[in-house]
């Protein structure tokens, strides 16, 4: 199968582009949205059946699968898989704009859950010799790191401690006058009883 046009279209937009099986090709460039690249490129290769690799810059990639009528893609962004399988009509072609729009289109094959891969699916791809959906070579991105939350140091005990009580004002002793002479209390009098 002779898919040199296409490769001469993409790699005339500046794309690195190698064929690792027959019938398929792999296209690696700084794009963001690998999906559009490789529905392009099933659209150049016309009525012919092959499968496209788009590997963005991110490191995301797209799987297309062209054997009219079905027309499969994976999506995967980070570690988020994502399949749909359509079928459609003679007049259309993989690159039509509904399709690189990325929406829903009549023509999809629902699953349940959505965007599930169905046996079909796996048959077209398989009808094209990829047994993987991954890209030749593609190195899955790292897993996140888990966030490890500090640890905090553990906070002080308050001690509750009663107020101290307000003092109360004390009325001063009074001073008793003594007398010079023989040291007794003086009488009010101011005059000692003992000594006169």
């Amino acid at each position: 199968m002779d898919l040199s046009d296409v490769i001469e279209t993409l790699r005339s937009e500046g794309y690195d582009v190698k064929q690792p099986l027959p019938g398929t090709l792999q296209v690696e460039g700084r794009f963001l949205n690998p999906e559009r690249i490789a529905l392009r490129a099933a659209g150049e290769a016309g009525d012919t059946a092959l499968a496209v690799w788009a590997v963005s810059r991110e490191n995301d990639w797209t799987l297309v699968g062209w054997k009219r009528p079905d027309l499969v893609t994976i999506n995967q962004r980070g570690r988020l898989q994502r399949w749909r399988h359509r079928r459609i009509p003679p007049a259309m072609r993989p690159d039509a704009q509904t399709f690189l729009e990325g929406g829903a289109s009549p023509h999809d094959i629902v699953t349940t859950p959505k965007h599930r891969p169905t046996d079909a699916a796996r048959e077209v791809l398989a009808g094209l010799g990829i047994e993987a959906p991954e890209p030749p070579g593609w190195e899955p991105p790292p897993p996140p790191p888990v966030p490890v939350a500090p640890v905090a140091a553990p906070k002080p005990k308050r001690v509750r401690t009663a107020a101290p009580k307000p003092a109360t004002a004390r009325k001063p002793e009074p001073v008793t006058k003594v007398c010079p002479t023989c040291f007794m209390a003086l009488p009010a009098t101011g005059i000692c009883d003992n000594c006169g």
